[in-house]
């Protein structure tokens, strides 16, 4: 334990000097972070998606909606009941918003969810259909729900009485963009930390031959690899929070996540690439080689792990590949720790994950051990 202590302080020190590994640790993903995430926050899509649903199908709500979809900043879609309920779509932000036509005397009909507001239909100058805008209440969808609240009005009248009924159902949702960029973000430095800073490390150190240097010596590996293990956790761990705490303070985004399965799923995470940075390592007979075979890993892994795209956009044949990619795993699974109040308690809905990851740790540290020669 104490020679692994030692070589875990020889490591910190290493990197307190090495700027280019604090670079691309620390700098590089609050980078991207914001590189990315300003972007996307501030991007002008100049059509307002507005899902509808018509159960009058008459000449009044067809020309009220040909009404709508000339106007420049309206893109009508037709809701597909079939995809779920209208209340749970919206409480999911999988649909922004819907606006219902109904026949006179109709109410919409919402099913086991939270109405945090609500405003009556007025049908004084529409006596034959009751007109409502459904939406949830987060907080990027608050801009464009005003803007399309008056222009359905004004589709109907000009004056300034509420002609539509308008309901907020309630979301636990956060920024649809951070709950993807910020878990990808996570992911791929926890990946960067385990291939390149701790597999690179040991190959670069291999062919320096401080190995040989060690063994003269009689060094055991197990403290070294212990050391320099120990070292690119804590460095994980770190880099995680800090992401997280970026997020908050430029994104505003109030963080509730339950902290020790929040430290779990970064571990497994961290263990599972640091194995396989050491699985590579052992296998590469040079620093070329390493670096290949590292590039070969890392860029599939990214396209496929959900870093910046969700990989719900991918077709259904390529899911079930991506599910058995660590990254993808442990940025599906920090995806329900940081937005969807995730805890200890109902850990079983992480089951596939947790096994996912736990086996990459498992079969990763076992070929490694297998492989690596001292």
């Amino acid at each position: 334990m104490k020679k692994t202590w030692i070589f875990f302080k020889l490591r910190m020190l290493q990197l307190k000097s090495d700027k280019t590994a604090l670079f691309f640790c620390y700098v590089l993903p609050v980078l991207l972070l914001l590189g990315i995430g300003y972007p996307l926050q501030l991007q002008s899509d100049p059509k307002i998606t507005l899902y509808y649903q018509d159960e009058i199908q008459s000449d009044v709500s067809r020309g009220f909606l040909d009404k709508l979809r000339n106007t420049a900043v309206v893109e009508l879609i037709e809701f597909d009941a079939s995809t779920g309920s209208l209340d749970q779509e919206i409480s999911e932000n999988k649909v922004k918003r819907v606006l219902q036509l109904l026949p006179e005397g109709k109410q919409p009909v919402f099913h086991g969810t939270n109405i945090v507001e609500s405003v009556s239909a007025s049908t004084e100058n529409n006596p034959e259909m009751n007109i409502f805008l459904s939406k949830n209440n987060i907080d990027e969808n608050r801009i464009e729900n005003v803007a399309l609240a008056g222009i359905v009005n004004n589709a109907l009248t000009n004056e300034k009485q509420p002609e539509v009924g308008e309901y907020v159902l309630a979301s636990d949702r956060m920024s649809s963009y951070l709950v993807t960029l910020l878990p990808g973000l996570i992911g791929m430095t926890l990946m960067i930390i385990g291939l390149n800073g701790f597999g690179g490390v040991l190959i670069e150190e291999e062919h320096r031959g401080l190995f040989k240097n060690l063994k003269t010596v009689d060094i055991s590996p197990i403290p070294f690899l212990s050391g320099l293990f120990l070292s690119r956790l804590l460095i994980c761990y770190s880099v995680a929070v800090a992401l997280c705490l970026m997020a908050s303070l430029v994104f505003d985004i109030s963080f509730s996540f339950d902290i020790p399965l929040f430290a779990l799923i970064v571990t497994l995470g961290s263990v599972a690439f640091l194995g396989v940075g050491l699985v590579i390592a052992a296998i590469s007979p040079s620093t070329t080689a390493f670096n290949g075979i590292v590039n070969f890993v890392q860029l599939p892994f990214i396209i496929l792990g959900g870093v910046f795209v969700s990989i719900t956009k991918f077709p259904e044949w390529l899911q079930y590949i991506c599910m058995f990619i660590p990254l993808a795993q442990l940025n599906a699974a920090m995806q329900k720790i940081l937005f969807e109040s995730m805890t200890l308690s109902n850990i079983g809905d992480l089951s596939i994950e947790l096994s996912i990851l736990t086996a990459w740790c498992v079969v990763s540290l076992v070929i490694a051990r297998l492989k690596f020669n001292w």
